[in-house]
């Protein structure tokens, strides 16, 4: 087997796949989900768009599952960029398993991961929740937030994508430790903006 440059995809929802396809070209993809089913019908679509795929079953919430996933994935070449998409959100889960798996999780997966890196890799955080807040218990004040926001509209894939393809490239090599809004304005508008209202109930 011809060893490759390896990327790691945590979390294969649509997200996940937009920012893959941006810095996985001529590399090895390796797609792993908690539910392994999602993990290779995203396989699937990306192969047939020519990339080279593997999967693996990845619970964040588990250094040893984490473990094994890293293991995993350096059977296929070093590791050189991760991509984490994956994460629960109030509408998916109580707060005990939001903590254990987005702020543990990821404190382990960064750990763990930094360990064996190749020099001049990179990793992404990014969590692709809000379809499932859009459609639980607070929907409502969501799609209020959003209608009122700069952009009025929710951002896409693509474009978290292309932020994402920038900062994993020599370009971003300089940026680091840092946190970039894409949020069409609503930050702003919540603290300047016609979102203050916010602030009374948040």
């Amino acid at each position: 087997m011809v060893m490759k440059q390896v990327v790691i995809l945590l979390g294969a929802g649509s997200i996940g796949q937009a920012i893959a396809r941006r810095v996985s070209a001529g590399k090895h993809l390796v797609l792993a989900d908690y539910k392994l089913e999602n993990a290779q019908i995203a396989a699937k679509i990306l192969e047939n768009a020519g990339f080279e795929c593997s999967t693996v079953q990845t619970d964040l919430s588990s250094r040893a599952s984490i473990k094994n996933m890293i293991a995993y994935a350096q059977q296929f070449g070093e590791i050189f960029n991760l991509i984490n998409a994956a994460g629960v959100s109030p509408s998916q889960a109580p707060v005990n398993i939001i903590l254990q798996t987005d702020l543990y999780g990821t404190a382990v997966l960064m750990e763990e991961v930094g360990k064996v890196i190749a020099e001049g890799g990179s990793g992404i955080i990014i969590t692709p929740l809000a379809n499932d807040e859009l459609h639980g218990p607070r929907k409502d004040g969501y799609l209020k937030m959003i209608q009122a926001s700069p952009a009025g509209r929710a951002g896409t894939p693509d474009e978290v994508g292309d932020l994402a393809e920038f900062l994993m490239s020599s370009r971003g090599r300089f940026i680091s430790g840092a946190d970039f809004l894409i949020d069409g304005g609503t930050t702003a508008s919540y603290w300047y903006g016609d979102l203050q209202y916010l602030k009374a109930t948040h």
